[in-house]
């Protein structure tokens, strides 16, 4: 049976190893980022790092293989940092622990693991230190911020790319070529909301929802899990109708997460509470029917505080809004079959008594449609006398009809496991259309070992997947002429 000691002595997962020792959420890549650096410096591969930390390394083809196009192998350094309820984990200070089950490599469902994009980091990292490997001429970027803004991407000088062949390694299906990508948007919506004093003798409550399975907000909207904000706001409905008035909401962690959990706290008439308990009990059951074949386990829960503030909202403005704005899959594409072309997901939800504000991820293949479903929700803001504001805009990747090096790699997966690979675009940023837009010649795919669950604390990655990946990349990168 492989065991932990092991698998941390083996190519790729060594790095990797490392990776995890080191915290690297998103704002908090400068310790990884010289970690790399250091690294290719120490082997004596040419290395510069950039403003935004950044990495691009160097590495001189193999003899003979001078005249071959060069490649880029790119990745991101930072993750997402989600923790299961009641785990105690600080991501700017501790390192990510490993669980083993059987293939599986997790954190054990404590927290998120960071293969994504960790594992694509230490792919590069063990083939860039591969003298065995007879390559073209190589370069690696090490990417910051791609799980928030694409700003490190963005902001990459990619004049100083060198290559022919880009090939990212943040994709997670081993058994397929990802060759096309959505972009995408944040969206902000913001609405006043004037709380009055609470009737005399008015209990509060902490109203929660949770044990769902979350999971990435672009590559799992079609998987029908249950958004913690939205299932909120159906139960806030129940409490409306008891009297309820609002006193604040906290939902969601990460606009590009799934939300796993949300609570409210509410205000009511003790004599009330009795009734609010049988609805919620009864919503939650059908909500529990519901995402039954997704997997999600529906936790409601009412809890009375110590004390209930001096004033709260009436709650029908805030409802409104959480209920009317859009999420979920707008369009399925018409040309892919069973691939989303534009959705959004509704990641936080804030509420203090004065403000509410909702942040949403909109992805979509095209520009015009994701324009469209943010000017829906610019309208549905200004009707309840809000506003809208959208940032952190990120271009798509283009499916190109004809790509040498999509050929290339596809005819390297047949001849090392007897089968054609799936050619895929996703419904998720990656970086590659950021380079793109400034370096269009570049010839592109994405490749990445099989793994789940990203951007929640059950992602898991599987250990013969990285092992086959690895192989395969070996193949390409020989194969290139």
């Amino acid at each position: 049976m492989m065991t932990l000691d092991a698998l941390r002595r083996e190519p790729v997962f060594r790095h990797f190893y490392d990776i995890c020792q080191i915290p690297h959420g998103s704002g908090n890549e400068r310790a990884l980022s010289n970690h790399v650096l250091a690294w290719a410096r120490e082997l004596g591969l040419e290395a510069e790092r950039d403003a935004v930390n950044n990495v691009l390394v160097r590495k001189a083809a193999a003899p003979g293989r001078e005249a071959a196009p060069g490649v880029l192998l790119q990745a991101h350094l930072d993750m997402v940092c989600e923790k299961a309820p009641g785990v105690e984990h600080d991501f700017a200070r501790d390192p990510i622990r490993w669980v083993l089950e059987r293939d599986l490599l997790s954190t054990g469902g404590c927290t998120t693991l960071g293969a994504d994009d960790g594992v694509g980091v230490a792919m590069a990292m063990e083939l860039l230190q591969d003298d065995s490997l007879e390559h073209p001429a190589l370069e690696a970027l090490f990417t910051v911020a791609e799980e928030t803004d694409f700003s490190g991407a963005l902001n990459f000088d990619a004049g100083k790319i060198r290559s022919h062949f880009l090939i990212n390694l943040d994709h997670a299906e081993g058994d397929s070529l990802l060759c096309g990508s959505c972009g995408g948007m944040r969206a902000d919506i913001c609405l006043p909301v004037t709380a009055e004093p609470l009737p005399a003798g008015f209990a509060a409550c902490r109203l929660a929802v949770s044990g769902l399975r979350g999971g990435h907000s672009g590559e799992d909207i079609h998987r029908g899990h249950g958004n913690a904000n939205v299932l909120l706001a159906r139960l806030l409905m129940v409490a409306e109708r008891r009297g309820a008035r609002l006193a604040s909401i906290r939902g969601g962690s990460f606009r590009l997460a799934i939300p796993r959990d949300a609570e409210a706290v509410v205000c009511l008439d003790p004599a009330e509470e009795p009734a609010l308990r049988e609805d919620l009990a009864a919503l939650a059951e059908d909500l529990s029917r519901e995402l039954a074949v997704s997997g999600d386990e529906v936790r409601v829960t009412l809890e009375r505080e110590p004390e209930a503030p001096a004033a709260a909202a009436e709650p029908g403005p805030v409802i409104s809004a959480l209920v009317l704005t859009p999420d979920g899959i707008f369009q399925m594409n018409e040309m892919l079959e069973g691939l989303v072309d534009t959705s959004d997901n509704l990641g936080e939800v804030r509420f203090d008594g004065r403000e509410l504000r909702l942040t949403l991820e909109l992805r979509s293949a095209r520009d015009s449609l994701r324009t469209y479903l943010y000017q829906r929700m610019e309208r549905l803001a200004g009707l309840l006398g809000g506003s809208c504001r959208c940032d952190d805009l990120y271009p798509g990747w283009e499916f190109r009809p004809r790509s040498p090096l999509r050929e290339l790699c596809v005819g390297a997966y047949e001849a090392l496991f007897g089968a054609a690979p799936r050619v895929l675009t996703a419904h998720a940023g990656i970086e590659v259309g950021c380079l793109l837009q400034r370096r269009p010649d570049l010839d592109a795919v994405a490749i990445g070992p099989d793994a789940w669950g990203f951007h929640s604390p059950s992602e898991r990655v599987s250990v013969p997947s990285v092992r086959r990946t690895h192989r395969y990349l070996r193949r390409v990168l020989s194969s290139v002429s």
